[in-house]
């Protein structure tokens, strides 16, 4: 983000915070509830790129496989896991545009097993964090999540105190991938369970991991999601088991269910795209079947590591299975800052490969 909007930015924060003057007196009146997801939501990049401040939360989530010189996704194990996520939330419609920014930053070292966390937290008042309202730039601190036309710039610091660093360059010329009906994602079959949300996955990956160890140029594969939504998940339930994957066929899948406090499937779907074409299904049509179990030693939280994946009208049936154990990340412990697991996960042979993410197991999240 230049300069001059950050300035721009930083005054009309200012100036928004200062409802009892006479400019404010004559704005537009405040909106009495946030909006919520339906269908038939009119797309318009790079605009929905940005924040939507009309609704409660919002989420921006890069995860990819980053590869040593010589190896190649689909063939070899990668070297590192990366996660890279800006969440959005507001308490009430009136600090939409002055929302809290909550960052995410974790990279997982393949051979030794380690994965480094660490997460920032800044308001958008001050410039602290924030999104530019007109494409994709989102950011906290230094960290940096930016689109310049088909380039794809991240920047962060997985560990604290600055002892690591990743700065990567994604290409990708696909156009975003709506999930659901048209990026209208439904979670349940309450009125408010749904999301609008959109992919990108098979950004291509080039830059560098610095670590204790010194520079590592890599290549790799990413997957970018954004959603948006408003109270989403239903009272009966806690979380969910989510997965982003890239076949070696050329599939690209993303697959989830929600979980009742019992830890039975609430809702479960699948998003199924191949070049230009994609589908959805739902229910019964899709399988989720947990198998091994790994307890972290933090929370005692039991967390899935294996996955049957069935998906049979689209000939799917696949196990996939995490390459690190200890992907358990998060520093809070409430309901707005979960503890949850987020790591690189891979079928056997390297038919698939992509990320999962569980929450709720160390504790019922709220969105």
């Amino acid at each position: 983000m230049n300069r001059i909007y950050r300035v721009w930015a930083l005054i009309g924060f200012m100036v928004g915070a200062l409802p009892w003057c006479t400019v404010g007196a004559s704005a537009a009146p405040e909106p009495s509830v946030f909006q919520r997801a339906k269908p038939g939501y009119q797309w318009s990049f790079p605009r929905d790129h940005g924040p939507h401040n009309e609704f409660q939360t919002e989420w921006w989530y890069y995860t990819g496989h980053l590869y040593r010189e010589g190896a190649e996704p689909f063939r070899d194990p990668p070297a590192y896991g990366f996660q890279l996520t800006f969440f959005r939330r507001a308490e009430t419609p009136r600090d939409g545009a002055r929302s809290e920014y909550l960052a995410h930053a974790a990279i997982t070292d393949i051979a030794t097993g380690v994965t480094t966390f660490s997460s920032r937290k800044g308001g958008a008042l001050l410039g602290a964090a924030g999104a530019n309202p007109t494409t994709l730039e989102v950011w906290s601190g230094d960290w940096l999540a930016e689109l310049i036309g088909e380039t794809h710039l991240l920047r962060f610091t997985p560990a604290r105190g600055g002892s690591s660093s990743v700065r990567l360059l994604g290409s990708s010329r696909a156009s975003p991938w709506l999930q659901g009906e048209e990026g209208f994602s439904r979670k349940g079959t309450c009125d408010t369970c749904a999301s609008h949300y959109y992919s990108i996955p098979r950004i291509h990956i080039s830059g560098e991991v610095r670590g204790e160890q010194g520079l590592t140029p890599v290549t790799g594969l990413a997957w970018m999601d954004h959603e948006f939504m408003s109270n989403t998940l239903a009272p009966d339930q806690v979380g969910w088991d989510w997965m982003g994957l890239m076949l070696k066929d050329g599939r690209n899948v993303t697959v989830f269910r929600l979980r009742g406090a019992d830890g039975s499937t609430s809702y479960a779907s699948a998003s199924i795209q191949r070049g230009g074409e994609s589908s959805t299904v739902r229910g019964e049509q899709v399988t989720l079947t947990p198998g091994h179990v790994w307890v972290s030693p933090t929370t005692s939280a039991r967390y899935p590591l294996e996955w049957r994946v069935q998906i049979p009208s689209h000939g799917i049936d696949l196990v996939v299975k995490a390459r690190v154990k200890g992907c358990e990340i998060g520093e809070g412990g409430s309901e707005l800052e979960p503890r949850y697991w987020e790591g690189p996960v891979a079928a056997e042979g390297e038919t698939a490969v992509g990320y999962l993410e569980m929450t709720g197991y160390a504790g019922k999240i709220r969105l």
